[in-house]
């Protein structure tokens, strides 16, 4: 679902600009392998002021809300997605119908719009979805299958379901996705039949939805798929099967495996990875090592690593030093760090085959390399590996320098805290934010002052990492600078995807709540 509570802000502050208008059109521009667009343009003249809109917002006004209303036949199309947006946040169910009749006239962006956000309407929305769903226009009967997949409401389930046999392939092809969506198990078996489709985009969709619907009823069906003439259908197939994780399909893809084209191959491979068979490991280990793709010579490696089977460590040492692509070799030492924890027994043959790579230049992308093995020192844990990552801190790329700060944090050893201390100074925010972080991994409290300096650094990354950090050590020194933090609003820009919507006075707060905690 779209984000429509941004929208309104947007909306108010558009609508009385100068934009290019742009032209409505008569009929969905649907396309595909099979088909064609189309659409004449019409423009349709309308004004209306932006303190109405926020009036209708604010009070619910119904002459008001009809203005707002009518603005969905703006000539610019930016008005009528932003109106779209509008109505959903305000969320009367007068509007459903409105909203249903733009799936007659409108192009594809703005019809697939407002088919998703009439699922903010709840179960209002249902009753007329349905009968849109049964109207003689094809185009209404396409977007209200949208719709009811977005909806979510399983009493959608039988009208769905004969719409997988309307007389539109296009229809056929929406209403499979939209099962898939709802996951219901009465779809199984029609959709089972629709792998037969004439059309390739609903045999598609269906094996797609299998895989979302989970029925082991599908497995066989879907393995029959994988000779289908399509590759489309036959990567969906595939990918639907590794979603089912059964194993009678291993067989099946082993034996599609050489003949396979590329992204088929891809995707078998991804599949053999996470169906955890182990007869899977030496062809596997021949696509890592002979490919013509890297691509595939990549999925093969990460593929390896899932299995988790040590078959694959000698040939991956060996590889090493007889590849000549550096990001290949990446791949390969990260999936040694996988098989190296999985396996203790080896980690002694691993290490030694890995240090050499630490501070390796020889070749250009090298510091990939370098970075990979620092992580997959630092999974080891191995005091061994401490003197050679510590003498990486002064690399001279900023990437290395932060994989290795990350890596030292997982060191079980507390000589690492000064040299970690030492990165809260270094150039890059990047390597001063992961310092803060491995820095609070390690609960010293040596660390209390450095970090009370970064609570002011200009990064803010920097500045809520440092904050966490604290709030870790239960760092009652800390709680005057924490508690100015929390006016600080600036999102915390970072790469790891829980804190990209956090902003430096969530950290705070949450760190001054963990100190109290503490106390």
């Amino acid at each position: 679902m779209i984000d429509i509570r941004h929208s309104l802000e947007r909306f108010l502050a558009d609508l009385n600009s100068d934009d290019d208008i742009v032209p409505v059109h008569s009929s969905s521009e649907r396309r595909d392998s099979d088909g064609e667009e189309g659409g004449e343009p019409v423009a349709v003249a309308f004004n209306v002021e932006a303190s109405s809109v926020q009036a209708a917002l604010s009070s619910h006004d119904d002459s008001l809300l009809q203005e707002l209303l009518t603005t969905l036949h703006h000539p610019q199309q930016k008005r009528r997605l932003e109106t779209i947006y509008a109505l959903g946040e305000l969320g009367d169910p007068r509007a459903i119908s409105s909203l249903i009749a733009l799936f007659e006239n409108e192009t594809g962006e703005v019809s697939l719009v407002a088919s998703q956000t009439l699922a903010a309407f709840g179960q209002a929305a249902l009753e007329p979805l349905l009968a849109a769903l049964a109207s003689k226009s094809s185009d209404m009967r396409y977007c209200a299958a949208e719709a009811l997949g977005e909806l979510g409401d399983k009493r959608a389930v039988v009208a769905l379901l004969i719409a997988t046999r309307d007389e539109d392939r296009y229809i056929r092809a929406q209403a499979a996705e939209a099962l898939g969506k709802l996951g219901d198990y009465r779809a199984v078996e029609p959709l089972i039949s629709m792998l037969h489709d004439e059309y390739t985009d609903a045999r598609c969709h269906a094996a797609e939805a299998l895989g979302l619907l989970c029925d082991q009823r599908a497995v066989l069906p879907l393995i029959l798929a994988l000779n289908d003439k399509k590759e489309r259908v036959r990567v969906e197939a595939i990918h639907a099967l590794a979603l089912l994780g059964d194993s009678r399909a291993v067989g099946p893809l082993l034996t599609l495996l050489p003949e396979s084209q590329y992204y088929e191959r891809i995707e078998i491979i991804e599949a053999l990875g996470s169906l955890n068979d182990f007869q899977a490991v030496e062809p596997l280990l021949q696509r890592a090592m002979q490919d013509d793709e890297e691509r595939v010579r990549q999925e093969s490696i990460i593929a390896l690593g899932h299995l988790g089977d040590e078959r694959a460590i000698e040939p991956l040492v060996g590889a090493l030093t007889t590849t000549s692509d550096s990001f290949l070799r990446s791949y390969m030492i990260k999936t040694l760090g996988i098989l190296g924890c999985k396996h203790v027994q080896h980690i002694s043959c691993i290490l030694l085959a890995l240090l050499p790579w630490l501070s390796d230049k020889s070749q250009g992308l090298s510091h990939y390399v370098q970075a990979a093995t620092a992580t997959a020192l630092g999974r080891f844990g191995d005091r061994r590996a401490l003197e050679p990552l510590l003498g990486q801190l002064a690399d001279d790329n900023y990437y290395v320098r932060w994989h290795v700060a990350l890596a030292l944090a997982d060191m079980p050893d507390s000589s690492v805290v000064i040299p970690l201390i030492h990165t809260l100074s270094d150039p890059h925010p990047k390597v001063r934010a992961m310092g803060a972080e491995a820095l609070g991994r390690c609960r010293d409290m040596r660390a209390i002052v450095p970090l009370l300096s970064k609570l002011s650094d200009d990064n803010s990354h920097v500045r809520a990492n440092a904050a966490e950090a604290l709030g870790f050590l239960g760092a009652q020194q800390a709680l005057p600078q924490l508690a100015l933090l929390q006016a600080d609003e600036t999102p915390v820009s970072a790469d790891k995807p829980d804190l990209r919507r956090r902003t430096v006075k969530e950290v705070a707060s949450m760190a001054i709540t963990r100190i109290a905690m503490r106390s």
